[in-house]
């Protein structure tokens, strides 16, 4: 916790997002970051170009609602993180579907790590008419994880990711559905054909010189006593976060993703190698055709 003294940490709220200091909900997580001494920035109203992020440690977009994050603010920020930036992104249950934006154009196609547009539903003793508050107690291995007991989430969607990405958090195996809203019906409909098997709702990912999570659930920084920061571990789970983000990342670490990264672009030209020689090969063929057609109709002359 001690690194987090000398942070800075910029909240995003040009996007309309909810996590926001001025809500009362959020109150006891941000007296908790200014306990910690975290300089608090926030971005009410200009696009994130270079010079908003300039000298912010944490980027924090705290789920945004009706707002669309435009391709040079994306760019900016892969940059941020990859120049050494940590990222927390949250959403909340349909993810980008219900809160009509693009946050898998950011978390997705960059770093691996797609929000689905669902809402997880659980049988558990919390849950006496299967709500949507979700009990995590077996955990992965990781830093942020490290000694949590149990920690609630409500409301929630889940995630797919790639081979570069991890799971952070995961419900339980057995018990756990997810439902889709049916906007003709206007409710939420269970997916039919599930199979059981345990859902990510927190992932991660280290990316260059930085690092990103992406949680798919705002209400656990909430004030909420049933799902909040206040609620079992939440509390310790949240500030985890922030140590891990502003960690520096190992220079092995770092080059290995250099390596990753290479490794992707050779494949990537290689691919573009074979479409050229595809084309060039179809381009022969009608050349072909076409030299057969002019003899056919100079031999009809």
């Amino acid at each position: 916790m001690h690194l987090l003294k000398k942070s800075s940490m910029l909240f995003d709220l040009a996007h309309q997002e909810m996590l926001n200091p001025n809500d009362d909900d959020f109150s006891e997580f941000f007296d908790l970051l200014q306990r910690i001494g975290v300089k608090i920035v926030v971005n009410k109203t200009k696009e994130i170009v270079k010079e908003v992020i300039e000298g912010i440690d944490i980027l924090v977009i705290g789920n945004p609602i009706e707002k669309y994050f435009t391709n040079v603010e994306i760019k900016n920020i892969v940059a941020f993180v990859m120049e050494g930036g940590g990222l927390l992104c949250l959403s909340d249950y349909g993810a980008d579907f219900l809160q009509k934006t693009n946050l898998n154009d950011l978390v997705g196609t960059h770093f691996g790590i797609f929000y689905e547009k669902n809402l997880l539903k659980e049988n558990n003793p919390i849950n006496q008419n299967c709500s949507s508050i979700l009990s995590i107690n077996k955990f992965n291995d990781h830093k942020i994880t490290a000694q949590l007991r149990e920690v609630v989430v409500g409301g929630t969607c889940s995630f797919l990711i790639n081979r570069y990405a991890k799971p952070l958090l995961e419900t339980n195996e057995q018990g756990v559905w997810s439902e889709e809203y049916d906007s003709i019906k206007d409710q939420w409909v269970r997916e039919e054909n599930q199979k059981e098997q345990k859902k990510i709702i927190a992932a991660y990912r280290e990316y260059g010189r930085g690092k990103i999570i992406a949680i798919g659930d705002v209400d656990m920084f909430t004030n909420d006593p049933n799902i909040g920061i206040k609620r079992l571990d939440n509390r310790q789970f949240i500030a985890n976060i922030f140590s891990w983000l502003i960690e520096p990342i190992k220079e092995s670490s770092v080059r290995g993703w250099a390596l990753d990264q290479l490794g992707t672009l050779q494949s990537d030209i290689k691919g573009l190698g074979t479409k050229i020689d595809n084309i060039i090969e179809t381009m022969m063929l009608l050349e072909k055709r076409i030299s057969v057609l002019e003899k056919g109709l100079l031999e009809k002359k």
